[in-house]
């Protein structure tokens, strides 16, 4: 009896708080190294050393495939980097933030916000929201990092980025075969979600208080559809300046805020994987689309 008791107490004082601590240590590591994330900060402090960093290109996968800060350097003149992540719904303040810390933040002159969530009907989710379970589960497991120790490399990941944080098309496999569309429903999902992106642009003038923030709802591949897209841009416009109305002196006092509706990919010979993602014909269009609406 007397050492079932001491097992117990065993457990209760000494081997819960070590496993909770070590599994607390082993979450902080795997954080910390998650290979997206440990790619840019390097990319990021590599250009902010060469000179740094005028533009930003910050949102998910649309982004990631969509855009081109190496493009964008070309035409503007100025040094970008695209920051995009695979999974949009990671891109939040802290993040950003985390990122945006290993340049000088007032000398950024541009930053792209670049998402689908309002086409997905998603009003409410904000910056600061944590991915579910983002605190308490692993990008790894533990066998994993038994097998493969530290190496952050050690998988081959489906996007392979260059210098500008821009994917190499000619390491990623384009299939797409136009099972899958947008629904043009998206297009009113996405007015209810205007608000929302005023929220963001408020959010990232206080990271980035000199640059022209630019909020872009992406091109997307409906089908082959041929449609006036004017009237949804115009009530997208109408909506956000609307909503921005006089918070303008408030939060951007050095800055210039935009919203940027772009057209939809009008072929199939645009798309990579996914009616959201552009391949590398796709993203050089949707790129100089982009630059048009800039000034």
């Amino acid at each position: 009896m007397l050492s079932m008791v001491s097992a117990n107490q065993f457990t209760n004082i000494v081997a819960i708080p070590l496993i909770t601590v070590a599994y607390a240590v082993f979450l902080c590591i795997d954080h910390n190294r998650n290979p997206n994330i440990a790619d840019i900060k390097h990319e990021i402090q590599d250009i902010q050393n060469s000179g740094g960093v005028d533009g930003l290109v910050f949102g998910g996968s649309n982004a990631l495939y969509g855009l081109s800060a190496e493009s964008l350097s070309y035409y503007t003149g100025m040094r970008w980097y695209n920051g995009s992540m695979a999974n949009e719904a990671v891109i939040g303040t802290r993040i950003i933030q985390d990122l945006s810390a290993r340049i000088d933040r007032a000398k950024v002159k541009y930053f792209v916000y670049s998402s689908v969530l309002p086409y997905w009907g998603q009003t409410s989710w904000t910056l600061d929201q944590k991915v579910i379970g983002e605190g308490i589960k692993p990008t790894r497991s533990i066998v994993a990092y038994i097998k493969n120790g530290g190496n952050i490399d050690y998988r081959s990941r489906m996007e392979i980025r260059n210098g500008f944080g821009d994917i190499v098309f000619d390491r990623i496999k384009c299939d797409f075969n136009g099972d899958s569309h947008v629904d043009l429903r998206a297009k009113k999902w996405a007015l209810s979600g205007v608000e929302s992106l005023v929220d963001k642009a408020i959010s990232f003038a206080s990271i980035f208080p000199n640059a022209s923030i630019l909020i872009v709802l992406p091109s997307g591949y409906y089908g082959g559809l041929s449609f006036d897209d004017s009237i949804f841009d115009e009530a997208v416009r109408t909506e956000f300046y609307g909503v921005l109305g006089g918070l303008s002196g408030k939060y951007f006092k050095n800055s210039m805020v935009k919203v940027i509706v772009q057209p939809p990919y009008a072929s199939i010979t645009q798309v990579c994987d996914s009616p959201w993602h552009a391949n590398e014909n796709g993203r050089t269009w949707r790129t100089l689309n982009l630059i048009e609406f800039m000034h």
